[in-house]
């Protein structure tokens, strides 16, 4: 992690992918598989590979799936999962700390420790 993401994490709380992401780290991936295995993957993951992570809820018809991790501050992590076909998804992630102060990085790192492990299972079509 760069020391400027650090210094911007200190009044910054989150981060989120996108299409029009700065950074190649943050950009909408996108997968050759339909939502519903989809969200099957991510459960799976975040309940074998992501400790402290718990689902709180799945919203299978929005495809949404919300994560929250309580150590030390509580983070938050939305994972929204677009159909674009059939057989091809799109997934962005939003990940945010509660408090007043930023989170000094925490979020960039929480999103990119999701999909290294997401990775293990399934890998993007493109990024």
């Amino acid at each position: 992690m760069s020391l400027a993401r650090l210094f911007v994490g200190i009044w910054k709380s989150y981060e989120e992918t996108s299409e029009q992401a700065t950074s190649p780290e943050l950009k909408t991936r996108y997968y050759n598989k339909n939502r519903e295995k989809m969200i099957e993957y991510v459960k799976q993951i975040v309940n074998q590979k992501l400790p402290n992570w718990k689902i709180t809820k799945i919203d299978a018809e929005r495809g949404e799936i919300i994560i929250e991790k309580k150590q030390g501050f509580t983070s938050i992590m939305v994972v929204t999962i677009y159909k674009i076909s059939v057989i091809q998804t799109a997934m962005d992630v939003y990940c945010s700390k509660e408090g007043r102060l930023g989170d000094f990085g925490t979020s960039y790192k929480h999103i990119l420790s999701f999909f290294d492990a997401l990775h293990t299972e399934i890998q993007p079509e493109r990024v």
